[in-house]
């Protein structure tokens, strides 16, 4: 949010009036009547000693001789107050693009002689501002910029927009708000930047709600700005407004705005927080396959789980699959397990959970549970049984006593003896 300096060589030209400033409605409530008179007051001649050597300064600068120009200047101790205005503020617009200090010194002392034609009188107050600003001297700019608006009884977006970073700056936040607003009307052409600086104060002040107001507005005065709809997402998101921050983005991924790591994250996120599980795994493992993702594990623990909470099993076991063999984590087999068996995949899943016993869990006890189902169903009543013993040495007594009977029974009816 913050603005760019001034080229020194825009400073310098604007010396010789050539900066056109837009005109248009007062808000400092200037002296109208004052401002008129000194508009209609005739330009002054400078003197003819102080004229020849502003004038061989300014041929020096033009062939890049800046410290000789200054130099010639410097010596010069003009009698008059117009010539002693004329020359300081000369040398402070060739000092802007060397040393600013010195520049604003000298800029003041041409100011406060208060002589200078109006147009050089205005442009030589808005300069101190931007030179304290581009100093990182906030409040000092500001102060020059409301000299320059009261002297001009004029507004510029421009200036306005300045003085909103000066505040933003500061962290005076609910003061950028004013200069921003200002900065939105005037400009003849929408622009940006104001209504981002009121997004970062509202963010700042811990208002998500008029933050969502102003990128609302955004969003609808610039649809093509990607940026704008990510953060309208962001902070319905911020504001628990889930619904409305999945709609935005899903919005946004449809004109292609999400390009970013982060941004299909956010989105399969909130297809998460609004209970669509599916299309959260399906997001994520498409840009996992076009390289935008890493294969990491949270990534892949996403769409592990979301497919299994959309009932997709097989999906999830494949991913649980990928996780336990690039963490070496006997859990993630385990959970592998799990989805074959509910797959309906009892081969598979003896095989996922024997790994997740080899590799090692906290808890062998359930997996041993699930390895009862697994041979069970696939009809090895020894084997399942085998599983009940483990089940119950590993503390699941309760699980075991419920299977147990049953595998016995199971086991009775198909002629197979059990140890």
């Amino acid at each position: 949010m913050k603005l760019n300096k001034l080229s020194s060589a825009l400073m310098v030209f604007a010396a010789v009036g050539v900066m056109a400033l837009p005109v248009s409605q007062a808000f400092a409530a200037p002296d109208q009547a004052k401002i008129a008179e000194r508009k209609a007051k005739k330009s002054q001649a400078v003197g003819e000693k102080v004229g020849k050597a502003i004038g061989k300064a300014y041929e020096l600068y033009g062939q890049n001789k800046l410290n000789e120009a200054l130099a010639l200047l410097t010596p010069l101790e003009p009698s008059a107050a117009f010539d002693r205005a004329y020359l300081y503020n000369f040398m402070g617009k060739l000092y802007a693009e060397k040393e600013p200090e010195k520049a604003i010194s000298y800029l003041i002392k041409a100011m406060k002689e208060d002589v200078l034609s109006f147009n050089d009188q205005a442009g030589g107050l808005k300069l101190i501002g931007d030179l304290y600003l581009s100093n990182k001297k906030y409040q000092e700019a500001i102060s020059y910029y409301n000299k320059w608006s009261d002297f001009t009884g004029e507004t510029d977006p421009n200036v306005d927009m300045r003085i909103a970073n000066c505040y933003y700056e500061m962290k005076q936040y609910q003061k950028v708000i004013e200069p921003a607003d200002r900065a939105i009307a005037h400009f003849k052409a929408p622009r940006k930047e104001p209504y981002m600086m009121k997004v970062g104060s509202y963010y700042e002040l811990k208002q998500p709600k008029k933050a969502i107001g102003v990128l609302e507005t955004v969003v609808s005065v610039f649809p093509e700005e990607k940026s704008a709809w990510i953060q309208l997402a962001n902070f319905y998101n911020l504001d628990e407004q889930y619904d409305r921050a999945l709609a935005v983005m899903e919005l946004s991924y449809k004109q292609g705005f999400l390009t970013k790591e982060n941004e299909i994250k956010l989105l399969a996120n909130l297809y998460v927080n609004n209970n669509i599980p599916y299309r959260a795994a399906e997001v994520l493992e498409k840009h996992l396959k076009s390289g935008l993702l890493k294969k990491e594990r949270g990534v892949l623990s996403t769409i592990a789980s979301s497919y299994s909470s959309a009932r997709n099993f097989e999906k999830a076991a494949e991913y649980y699959g990928m996780l336990g063999q690039m963490e070496n984590d006997g859990e993630f087999y385990r959970r592998q397990g799990s989805a074959l068996l509910y797959a309906n995949l009892n081969a598979e899943a003896v095989t996922a959970l024997l790994k997740a016993l080899e590799v090692g869990v906290k808890d062998k006890g359930k997996v041993h549970v699930d390895l009862i189902s697994a041979y069970f169903y696939q009809g090895k009543m020894a084997e399942a049984y085998r599983q009940v013993e483990l089940a119950r040495k590993n503390g699941q007594e309760k699980m075991a006593a419920s299977w147990g009977p049953y595998v016995k029974e199971r086991a009775g009816k198909k002629g197979i003896k059990l140890n």
